[in-house]
């Protein structure tokens, strides 16, 4: 009994635009002109916004590429000479004797 209503609910919601306007329904003159003003109007519109788009997309990116840095050149390095030494290694230097006059 359940599915009898949802089929039936089902066909109503979907029959319902069909009946808003019957088929009977002829335009009158009238009708028949503003539609095709309508159109013509809509065309030119549709026209206007695919020449603007058009152009938008021609324009190029705006973005900012940074130039390529220049690579530094780095000099060889070459290690300090090291020797070793051990304490007391070094000889003293002599005491500067005084003259005694």
């Amino acid at each position: 009994m359940m599915t009898k209503t949802m089929i039936a609910a089902l066909a109503a919601f979907v029959l319902l635009p069909a009946a808003a306007q019957s088929t009977g329904y002829t335009p009158s003159e009238r009708d028949a002109q503003q539609a095709h003003a309508n159109a013509a109007r809509d065309m030119k519109l549709a026209n206007e916004m695919e020449k603007a788009r058009l152009k938008e997309e021609a324009k190029p990116v705006a973005a900012y590429i940074p130039k390529e840095e220049k690579q530094e050149i780095i000099k060889e390095h070459k290690p300090e000479v090291f020797t070793a030494g051990v304490p007391g290694s070094k000889k003293k230097k002599a005491a500067k004797k005084k003259k005694s006059a």
